[in-house]
């Protein structure tokens, strides 16, 4: 009985010219539950699959803070395949997404470049570094120019193929070798993270499990 009067009231003249309206409705408070807010911009939770990669999910997002006073950037980690270990994360050999996406009214690209290239010194060996010399200095050119406020930057793991910069939207070139998208990584998640707070967060931790984790 319930149904057959909530079907006669669909069909009211008036809730189904509504009907449209209440769909996009829907769909708009669809696409927000899906996302999540950070220094009032919205992040998605999910980025659909496309003809550059496959469906990524946020593992992890966090707010990077410059000498304890300036928050430069919001960091954010998508990947195919969600955890909160991070020597899987960095291992897996599959799609994943670096997202700095800039919090201050105007800095330097080759600011925010340089401060990866120093962190990520912290976290591999002399060695390692030598071999990675050539491509870390294209690193800091392809980030060369202004960013502003809301402009985003983003280094994609393609697997078999090595790392893909894109500054606003703006392909800036490839660089082979999965171990130099490793080294970014552990800017965030290695042993010496820019931070243990951002380290957690990117994990998808809170204080409590990420100590449960510690004790174990």
């Amino acid at each position: 009985m319930v149904n057959l009067l909530f079907r006669k009231a669909l069909k009211h003249p008036l809730v189904s010219a509504l009907q449209p309206a209440l769909l996009i409705s829907l769909l708009a408070l669809s696409a927000t539950s899906h996302a999540r807010t950070i220094e009032g911009f919205e992040f998605p939770e999910i980025l659909p699959q496309s003809t550059d990669h496959p469906e990524l999910q946020l593992n992890g997002a966090s707010v990077r803070t410059l000498y304890y006073l300036v928050d430069t950037y919001v960091g954010l980690l998508y990947v195919e395949s969600p955890s909160a270990d991070a020597s899987q994360l960095i291992e897996q050999e599959s799609y994943k997404r670096i997202v700095y996406h800039i919090l201050v009214n105007r800095v330097s690209g080759r600011r925010i470049a340089t401060a990866m290239y120093d962190a990520l010194q912290l976290n591999i060996s002399s060695d390692e570094a030598e071999q990675m010399d050539e491509r870390l200095d294209m690193l800091v050119k392809m980030f060369d120019g202004k960013l502003e406020r809301g402009d985003a930057g983003y280094v994609d793991y393609v697997p078999g193929v090595g790392s893909r910069v894109v500054i606003n939207d703006e392909v800036k070139g490839v660089l082979p070798g999965k171990d130099l998208y490793d080294a970014l990584l552990k800017i965030w998640i290695g042993e010496y993270p820019v931070s243990h707070r951002f380290k957690n967060e990117i994990l998808g931790l809170t204080d409590q499990q990420h100590a449960n984790i510690a004790a174990d």
